[in-house]
C-alpha cells in the first residue's frame, strides 16, 4: 500500500533528527552529522532551518532537501540547492522530485541552481527543467616553484602575461570593500546575486575556513572582488580562487590577470586554481592557465579536508537558460567534509 508523506519546512527543533538522518542515510562521519556549529552556520536562517522535510505517517524523516538563500528578503532571489537525500525503496518513487517542487512552489525566487550534483542525476534535473553542465577547472602554475608536493604540474609551464593596468589590493576592511561592490550598477544586475549579508556570513564568518578578499582595479576603476582561500598539505601551499564578485563580462580577464599574485609571492604558492562555468577558455589557456579538466597528466586536487591527490569533476544544474558564471564557492561545495581533518590542511 502506498504511504502518503507530508512535506514541510524544517524548524530548528528538527535539527537533531536531521543530523541523525544525515549520519544514517548520507555519510556517517560527515561534518553535518556531527558538528552542531557548522550545521547552524550552513543551514540556520533566523529561527528556522533551510531544509524541506518529507515525513512519514509517524513523523519520521524519509527524505530532505537542503537549500541556501542568497537574498531571502527579496522575492527575486537566487537559491542554491544543497544536500538532497531520500531513503531508498520508498512507496513513493518520486518523493525526491516532490521536495524540489515544494521549494519551487513555496519560496519566491528568480533562479534555482546546484553546484556539486551527481552526473547520474542529469536526466532527473533535465526532467525538472534545469540546464546541466560542468565547472571547468583551471590552474596557473608558479614557474619559481621547484618542489610541487600538492599538485602534479605540466612539464611545460606558462610564462605569465599580465597588464600593468590591473591592480589587486588585499582588503583589510571587507565591509567597506563590499560597499564599493554594491555601489557598482553592473554587479547589482548579476545573476545569481549574492547580497552583502550573504557574502559576510558565507566567507567572513565561516567557522573553519579563512578567506581573503582582493579588490580589483583596472585603470584605477573598481571592478569587483576576488575571494581566495589558502590551502596547505605538509610543506606545500596553493591559492584557490573560490569566488569572483564582478560582472560576468569582466571575470575571465580578472582571473587571467590575478596570476600576478604568484609573481608577488615568488615560491610561496605552487599554483592558483579556479573552478568556474562560462569563462573564456581560449583567453585563459592562451595566456596564463592550463585546463585541468580532461587532462590526466596534470593533477590539481580539490579535496583537502581530507587531502586526496586526484582531479575531481564538479557538475552543476540551473534553471537559467542563459549561461552564467558559477563557482566552487556557490552553494555548499567549498566546505570541510570531515571536521577531524580541518587542522591538517590550513
Amino acid at each position: 500500500m502506498k504511504k502518503n508523506f507530508k512535506l514541510r519546512f524544517a524548524k530548528y527543533i528538527d535539527k537533531k533528527n536531521i543530523m541523525s538522518f544525515i549520519e544514517r542515510h548520507w555519510e556517517k562521519n560527515h561534518i553535518l552529522s556531527n558538528n552542531s556549529i557548522f550545521f547552524d552556520f550552513q543551514y540556520q536562517h533566523k529561527k528556522d532551518l533551510q531544509f524541506i522535510l518529507a515525513l512519514d505517517s509517524n513523523n519520521r524523516i524519509s527524505g530532505l532537501l537542503g537549500y541556501i538563500q542568497y537574498q531571502p528578503e527579496k522575492n527575486n532571489q537566487d537559491i542554491a540547492l544543497a544536500l538532497w537525500r531520500v531513503k531508498p525503496n520508498l512507496s513513493d518513487p518520486v518523493l525526491g522530485l516532490k521536495l524540489i517542487e515544494y521549494l519551487r512552489e513555496n519560496i519566491k525566487h528568480r533562479s534555482i541552481f546546484c553546484v556539486g550534483i551527481n552526473k547520474k542525476t542529469f536526466e532527473v534535473y533535465k526532467f525538472l527543467g534545469f540546464q546541466t553542465g560542468k565547472l571547468l577547472h583551471y590552474a596557473a602554475f608558479n614557474i619559481f616553484c621547484k618542489n610541487f608536493s600538492i599538485s602534479i604540474p605540466p612539464l611545460k609551464k606558462n610564462f605569465f602575461r599580465y597588464s600593468n593596468n590591473w591592480v589587486f589590493k588585499f582588503s583589510g576592511a571587507v565591509e567597506m570593500s563590499l560597499q564599493k561592490l554594491t555601489n557598482t550598477t553592473g554587479y547589482m544586475k548579476k545573476i545569481p546575486f549574492k547580497s552583502k549579508n550573504y557574502i559576510l556570513k558565507r566567507y567572513l564568518n565561516h567557522p573553519y575556513f579563512m578567506y581573503n578578499f582582493y579588490e580589483v582595479y583596472k585603470n584605477n576603476f573598481f571592478l569587483g572582488l576576488v575571494i581566495t582561500r589558502e590551502v596547505q598539505y605538509f610543506s606545500g601551499k596553493a591559492l584557490r580562487i573560490i569566488d569572483v564578485l564582478a560582472e560576468d563580462k569582466n571575470i575571465s580577464e580578472i582571473v587571467n590577470e590575478f596570476v600576478i599574485i604568484l609573481n608577488q609571492s615568488l615560491c610561496k604558492y605552487e599554483y592558483i586554481d579556479i573552478y568556474a562555468s562560462n569563462l573564456d577558455t581560449n583567453l585563459l589557456i592562451k595566456n596564463n592557465y592550463h585546463l585541468v579538466s580532461n587532462d590526466s597528466k596534470i593533477i590539481v586536487p580539490d579535496y583537502f579536508s581530507p587531502f586526496y591527490q586526484k582531479n575531481i569533476d564538479i557538475y552543476f544544474c540551473t534553471t537559467l537558460a542563459k549561461p552564467t558564471c558559477l563557482f566552487k564557492g556557490d552553494g555548499d561545495q567549498d566546505n570541510p567534509r570531515d571536521i577531524r581533518s580541518i587542522s591538517n590542511q590550513g
